[in-house]
């Protein structure tokens, strides 16, 4: 009896509109329900690969626990930069790497067929870096990298430079010029030609003719400015690596390259080319002695092509890279090798 007052209260074109309501919200439930019903579990399309494995139909739970399972193939902790005790040199630092698997789980999902799937990951910082030891020098790289650097002083041998650049660039390979500021003014041009082939320029002091142990401070500041200042008018770029005549070190000089924001570079192998000791000498010198992140001392002489053509080869069958000096301490190692 009260129900039905109170739709007997109500006027009929209100009861339409009502009518009307319940019969769309009934409609929408229903819709509702049904496409509820037809949606699949979200999968991942045929013959996708992650890190080796054909993941292809795996559900996104089944994609988070094999993404979480296989982070141990992919993360790295970071290495701190430490002082070689036996040299008293700075080994540079690896970033780490983290795998944030939920990123890496949306993106398997989300890729079409047959695709291989790298993972999202994260730098993680190390503590120490480079920039925390300014006035130590740099013998080698972190051994963590398969990887190794050529170092060419330049301060004569003109008539062998273009038989060492042919070698290189048969083989691709990218190589740090320590230029003489003084050699560099008389051959521009060929400066220019050795930076437009791949290699990157260094600063080997302003004349070859003076150590730096008989300079003062201010005198080894202003003979390695006057280098980096011909070296930018020819490149473009102000040198970030110095080396010292006959490798010569002390901490006024070390202190001296800190404060114009340099690195002062020696070297983990030495050819010793300038003695014209013989290519088999050389040679076997550089292979026998290699190591990861080594940097391999070297002039243009009449020797050092041959020689170089066979180390690069010997080098690459034992299964290092050859790179320049920024590449070898650049601490992204990991990320790049993913």
């Amino acid at each position: 009896m009260k129900k039905y007052i109170i739709f007997k209260s109500l006027s009929s074109k209100k009861i339409i509109i009502l009518l009307i309501i319940m019969a769309v919200t009934l409609i929408l439930l229903w819709a509702g329900i049904k496409q509820v019903k037809v949606l699949e579990p979200l999968k991942v399309k045929p013959g996708v690969i992650y890190l080796g494995e054909e993941v292809g139909g795996l559900k996104q739970e089944e994609v988070i626990s094999l993404v979480t399972g296989k982070v141990g193939e992919v993360e790295q902790p970071p290495v701190d930069a430490v002082v070689d005790p036996v040299n008293g040199g700075v080994i540079p630092e690896l970033n780490g790497l983290m795998v944030d698997i939920q990123a890496t789980a949306e993106k398997i999902l989300r890729v079409d067929s047959r695709e291989v799937v790298s993972p999202v990951t994260e730098i993680v910082e190390p503590q120490k870096t480079l920039k925390d030891f300014p006035n130590a020098p740099l013998y080698r790289g972190n051994p963590e990298k398969n990887e190794i650097s050529f170092l060419i002083n330049v301060a004569w041998g003109n008539e062998y430079m273009e038989d060492m650049l042919e070698v290189l660039d048969r083989y691709q390979v990218s190589c740090t010029y320590f230029f003489v500021g003084k050699w560099a003014e008389k051959n521009p041009d060929m400066v220019r030609q050795i930076i437009s082939r791949g290699h990157e320029a260094a600063n080997h002091g302003y004349r070859d003719s003076v150590l730096m142990s008989q300079l003062s401070s201010e005198e080894m500041k202003e003979d390695i400015q006057k280098t980096n200042e011909v070296l930018r008018e020819l490149t473009g770029s102000v040198p970030q690596f110095f080396s010292s005549h006959c490798g010569e070190l002390n901490q006024d000089l070390l202190e001296v390259t800190a404060g114009l924001n340099m690195r002062t570079v020696m070297w983990s192998l030495d050819t010793v080319d300038w003695m014209l000791p013989g290519v088999k000498v050389m040679v076997d010198k550089v292979l026998g002695g290699a190591h990861n992140g080594a940097t391999v001392l070297m002039h243009p002489t009449e020797q050092t092509p041959e020689a170089l053509e066979i180390i690069i080869q010997g080098l690459e069958e034992q299964g290092y890279q050859l790179v320049p000096l920024s590449r070898l301490i650049d601490p992204d190692y990991y990320s790049e090798n993913l």
